[in-house]
């Protein structure tokens, strides 16, 4: 397959060249003869794109290959420059003509060549181009731009869209609940992409299901499971804090995992096991309570397993291929999702039945295939074109084959734009969730995504991610409502088939198991649970010397021996526009401290993620990352204070700080990051400590539109805070969390935070966390946010008593806009929900909240429709009855 990333970044590299190339040390010819040379290639990779299983496919594989090393060359000569113009200026890119210092003067005769040398490649390769292949160079298609737009929005399959399922999850909900056993196995086996998953979570979702059981637990068990980690996710899932698990041995979380349970009746769900069971298995059995009626759902691959599990025979189900029926029903819902799941036309209709029957009846099959439909629009041609397609692809009789070709087909389809976005997911490990911030600002960092049409990029990446999942090709979870989806995964089958692509093209270093590599030409590496060691220290130890061409490392639940590996030092990763370093255990502060200090070499770092680090401080040093734009810092237990020099970051628009229980104040003059859009920081404030200062400092960054601040209950700072805000005009989302262990003194306490907040005309998002009130303040009211579309008010379970009693009468004056609602862990609320259903005439979805609301939230909705169910039909009797009248008068 042709490599995306070279399309990517040469459209990024021209634009750059015809804004910046003169400027660039006066190599204007050099400049314009690099832009005119790879223009014309440029018209070859869109062509490229197009070719499919014929002629030329294998020669372009080549041509692209020498042409990837000559962007990403090109591309590293332009940073060169810049870096040199901000060393010099002092971060400002100035004209450098009048500069003719003998250090200059070398470095230009160094650009010069590296410029010429490129140049001649370039045209080394053209030639070959040109020896073996017909094609002209054009521009992209028409059909492409449709492409493009086509999925500006995401198509999300709600429960009642799902088809096929509604027997088997009757047929196992009543081996669930009709057992009298202690403790019951009951096995969901089948082979990839026939929806065991989708079926466990339509059980799980059973309003019968939800009232029999107290706890729920649903975790994926990965190829490479670590018991360790396996626990952990399940006390997380039952709402044990994550900070609280971090130092505990496999033992200690046993015994939590044991009084969690308890005595209730409970439902855990092992999704996606592998043959790796016996190594956990018998010791995790050991933490479950034999309480009657208890039951383990596990859904595998092979039967050897759900039976080493204890599943018995009349508790294992094999589901079974789509119906012609249901399959048409699945189909149609996402391809057809545009018209309202209906096939447009008689002739389309032909040629979709033909490519379901193809799919043979397999539910990945037919999601992903829809989901390629799903931007063809009504067009004949495109359908026949992909008929044939379909014809040559799905051509195996093996059915595993089937569903391997379905996938790389859907890849195939993938706009340009998206391909790179979407093999990023071969570096991730298996069953990995990612916050969908996080992966934006990933691909932003390697130019993956470019502001357009006045959005920015933050936005465009955002959409990137909608339209993955809108094809099939990513799953969206925690969804507030239809247009915020806040992390996502990728199907084990679909990650497959990107490692076996990124392997093809190039794009990572990955071994024929699929396990990161590192080599000299390495771009890319992923890093998790330690398992590069081996390979680092094979392949990359002859190359120490050698400067790492690295761009993006993503570590994650790395151990400290990869920070004592030499080819992994930072001040040798020169080239890397995104680091992400997460450790398992905090290794010790001057091991981590000397490979922090490496950070001044990472001139053209544009994101960088910390996580579980045991330092006291941050290199004075990350002032110099002049092109960071996102910055996450994460699990710093022992961080006091940030350097001054983080306020010369004038390019940050992204800062996120959590679980840094040490850090008690943000820094002097942190207005100065006037770009700053996100801000998320929740330093721990000590009583008495002077930081209304700097938090007033917010108010002068004017561009925020997402802020998240955590304040203990002193009056002063509380009216501060609410004064900022109303400051920050373009505020889109914020969350505000209360320090429990200083909340409540009685409703005194909270009397400053009851005066009017100024209207925040944008908000659109507001969370209050552990707020300690009895009743909401009178700022929260449809006239001060008037444009609120979600609220979430919330505590944590480890506070037993809950005083928010009642909503101000403030809060009922007026309609409200909201559509999602959060009401979580309040015990003491008194209100009456029908309340909330009227002053929420928008009100589309209710996450946590008591049954009793979303009852009638159903009662409410179906009266309404029953109304105007009746108001049609009073209508049309009186039409009637107006016509019969005329009819008589006219006799």
């Amino acid at each position: 397959m042709v490599d995306a990333v070279v399309g990517i970044l040469l459209d990024k590299l021209i634009a750059l060249l015809v804004r910046e190339g003169q400027q660039l040390l006066e190599f204007d010819s050099q400049f314009d003869k690099l832009k005119d040379e790879l223009g014309y290639m440029q018209g070859y990779i869109n062509q490229a794109d197009r070719m499919r299983r014929n002629e030329g496919r294998e020669i372009l594989k080549l041509v692209t290959r020498d042409l990837r090393e000559l962007v990403y060359d090109a591309e590293d000569v332009i940073a060169d420059c810049y870096i040199e113009f901000m060393k010099q200026h002092d971060g400002y890119l100035l004209n450098i003509v009048s500069c003719c210092s003998p250090r200059l003067l070398k470095f230009r005769l160094k650009i010069s060549r590296r410029l010429k040398k490129m140049i001649q490649r370039i045209e080394a390769v053209q030639g070959r181009m040109k020896s073996y292949l017909s094609a002209d160079p054009s521009t992209i298609t028409s059909r492409e731009k449709q492409s493009m737009t086509l999925l500006s929005y995401p198509i999300l399959l709600e429960e009642e869209d799902i088809v096929g399922l509604e027997d088997d999850a009757s047929k196992v909900e009543k081996w669930i609940l009709e057992s009298q056993e202690p403790s019951t196995v009951i096995g969901i086996v089948g082979m990839g992409g026939i929806g065991k998953t989708t079926l466990a979570q339509k059980i799980c979702n059973k309003n019968r299901i939800k009232e029999s059981f107290k706890q729920m637990i649903f975790v994926t068990i990965s190829q490479n499971c670590e018991f360790e980690d396996l626990l952990k996710r399940m006390l997380i899932e039952m709402n044990v804090e994550e900070k609280s698990l971090r130092k505990k041995e496999v033992v200690e979380l046993l015994k939590k995992l044991k009084e969690v349970l308890g005595d209730e009746k409970y439902l855990v769900v092992l999704d996606d096991v592998w043959g790796n069971e016996r190594s956990w298995w018998e010791s995790l059995k050991s933490a479950f309570p034999r309480n009657i009626g208890c039951r383990a759902i596990v859904t595998t691959r092979n039967e050897k397993v759900a039976r080493a599990m204890g599943a018995m025979e009349k508790h294992i189900h094999r589901p079974k291929i789509l119906s012609d029926d249901d399959s048409w029903s699945l189909f149609s819902k996402i391809a057809f999702a545009w018209n309202g799941g209906n096939c447009p036309n008689s002739v389309v209709a032909g040629l979709s039945k033909e490519i379901v029957a193809r799919c043979k009846g397999l539910p990945l099959a037919i999601r992903v295939v829809g989901g390629i439909m799903l931007g063809k629009g009504d067009s004949v041609s495109e359908w026949r074109r992909i008929l044939d397609h379909l014809k040559e692809a799905l051509a195996e009789e093996n059915t595993g084959e089937l569903v391997m070709s379905s996938l790389e087909l859907s890849y195939d389809e993938l706009p340009t734009y998206l391909k790179p976005c979407f093999l990023c997911f071969s570096m991730l490990p298996d069953d990995y969730v990612i916050r969908v911030e996080d992966i934006v600002c990933w691909w932003i960092g390697e130019g993956f995504v470019s502001e357009t049409n006045g959005r920015t990029t933050f936005e465009i990446g955002k959409n990137y991610v909608e339209e993955l999942c809108s094809r099939c090709l990513l799953i969206g979870l925690h969804i507030m409502f239809e247009r915020n989806i806040e992390f996502v995964k990728i199907h084990d089958l679909v990650r497959d088939m990107a490692i076996k692509i990124a392997r093809d093209v190039s794009f990572t270093s990955l071994d024929q198991r699929g396990m990161p590599e590192l080599c000299a030409e390495s771009r890319r590496l992923g890093i998790f649970d330690n398992g590069v060691i081996k390979n680092v220290e094979a392949t990359g130890a002859k190359k120490s010397k050698t400067e790492s061409k690295l761009r993006t490392l993503w570590g994650l639940r790395m151990e400290k021996e990869l920070l004592l590996n030499k080819n992994l030092e930072l001040r040798k990763l020169k080239r890397l526009r995104v680091l992400t370093a997460g450790f398992r255990l905090s290794p010790e502060e001057i091991i981590m401290k000397d490979w922090l200090n490496g950070i001044t070499s990472l001139l053209n770092l544009v994101f960088l993620r910390l996580e579980n680090c045991s330092v006291e401080q941050l290199p004075d040093s990350i002032g110099n990352l002049h092109n960071l734009q996102f910055l996450i810092l994460r699990g710093f237990d022992n961080l006091k204070m940030l350097p001054s020099t983080i306020t010369k970051l004038d390019k940050l628009i992204f800062f996120r700080i959590t679980a840094c229980p040490s850090l008690t104040c943000m820094p002097e003059e942190i207005g100065r990051l006037s770009k700053l859009e996100q801000l998320d920081w929740q330093p721990y404030a000590k009583p008495g400590q002077k930081i209304a200062s700097r938090i007033g400092q917010l108010k002068n960054l004017g561009q925020l539109t997402v802020l998240g601040v955590e304040i203990e209950n002193q009056n002063y700072l509380q009216e501060l805070i609410l004064n900022v805000l109303s400051e920050l005009k373009h505020l889109l989302r914020v969350e505000i969390s209360f320090l429990p262990y200083y909340r409540y003194e009685g409703d005194a306490s909270v009397s400053k935070l009851n005066h009017l907040l100024s209207p925040l005309q944008c908000l659109e998002e507001l969370t209050l966390t552990d707020y300690p009130g009895e009743s909401t303040p009178l700022w929260l009211s449809p006239t001060s946010l008037p444009n609120l579309k979600y609220l979430c008010i919330r505590n944590h379970l480890d506070i037993t008593i809950s005083h928010l009693r009642y909503m101000s009468p403030e809060f009922w004056e007026g309609k409200w806009e909201i559509e999602g609602l959060t009401l979580k862990n309040l015990d003491e609320l008194e209100e009456e929900w029908i309340m909330f259903l009227r002053a929420m005439p928008s009100l589309r979805m209710v996450e946590e909240a008591a049954e009793a609301l979303l009852a009638q939230l159903q009662v409410l909705k179906a009266g309404e429709k029953e109304m105007k169910r009746r108001r049609k039909d009073e209508k049309g009797a009186m039409k009637a009855a107006e016509m019969k009248a005329m009819g008589d008068c006219n006799n």
